[in-house]
């Protein structure tokens, strides 16, 4: 995967913006806080931030003196943003005097290493990029742009194919490369590599345009609906009346609305995602059919 280059960004509105979502304190003052930077990401996650936890400390005081400036040398390099010691880590001055005399900020938090970085990434990479790759499908069914997302192996790629199947166009498996268009909209569209190409398990890689002609495919489209596909836990109440959708997925600042279809054995997901679709365009006209229902059994029970 190709980096991404996203906006520039100061440590001072970084602080700011994540003071209170990252629990953090800076460790030495306002050191480092002018330095600017460009976010991008990769696929070794998003860049030039640091975020180190208990095992990085432990692993670091084991080291020698010659040892610890080598790890130091190769960690903390000129393009680094910042430096987060999370996992409620105390004090270490070692590593505060080393972030001091390259100027750069340092920052403790009390939350867990694992949960720093989720926040970082939400909050700023997809705030402050113009364009991210991540991890789902697709796929165009009537007239709405619906990206598929879910854990690896929960059935994206085989839902996507069955629509596709059905007559619906396919845009991207696997990995959909997204773009802001504006404050409002974004574009989807696969990376060039794997245009046309889909992966089934048992299967293994198939060409999409191949299979269903050129009519199958779009090349790009913009993104309407976010379908999470989650796997049913045994004991956890479902919405059953759909009164309520589920928070908006947020990508690049931009919120989409967001149907959750829980995973089970026996159920065609394919058609759920399909009517899902219908349920999602009937609500933007206006016709909610849970509300309609509650109207009926209100004028029910005033009739008693």
């Amino acid at each position: 995967m190709n980096e991404k280059k996203g906006s520039s960004l100061e440590v001072r509105a970084f602080y700011q913006k994540a003071k209170d979502s990252l629990k953090i304190r800076p460790a030495s003052g306002k050191i480092g806080f002018s330095k600017k930077a460009d976010l991008f990401f990769s696929q070794k996650g998003y860049q030039p931030f640091q975020i180190w936890g208990k095992k990085e400390i432990q692993a670091f005081k084991q080291l020698s003196l010659r040892e610890k400036r080598e790890f130091l040398e190769k960690r903390l390099k000129d393009k680094t943003f910042c430096l987060i010691l999370a996992d409620g880590i105390t004090p270490y001055p070692k590593i505060e005097e080393e972030a001091k005399k390259r100027r750069l900020a340092l920052f403790y938090s009390k939350l867990s290493q694992k949960i720093c970085q989720e926040k970082v990434k939400k909050i700023f990479l997809l705030r402050y990029a113009d364009q991210i790759t991540i991890s789902g499908g697709l796929v165009q069914i009537s007239g709405l742009g619906v990206l598929i997302v879910g854990d690896s192996g929960i059935g994206k790629s085989e839902s996507a194919l069955e629509l596709v199947s059905r007559g619906y166009r396919f845009v991207c498996d696997d990995a959909v490369c997204i773009k802001r268009k504006n404050s409002r909209g974004l574009i989807g569209e696969p990376p060039l590599i794997t245009r046309y190409f889909m992966e089934i398990r048992g299967l293994g890689i198939i060409n999409i345009k191949e299979i269903f002609g050129p009519k199958s495919i779009a090349k790009q489209s913009k993104i309407d609906l976010v379908i999470n596909l989650k796997k049913k836990r045994r004991g956890k109440e479902e919405n059953r009346l759909g009164l309520k959708f589920p928070e908006d997925y947020e990508i690049l600042g931009v919120k989409i609305p967001q149907i959750n279809i829980p995973v089970a054995p026996g159920r065609n997901i394919a058609t759920l995602i399909e009517v899902a679709c219908k349920v999602f365009l009937l609500k933007e006209n206006g016709y909610h059919a849970p509300h309609e229902l509650v109207k009926k059994l209100n004028r029910t029970l005033s009739l008693r």
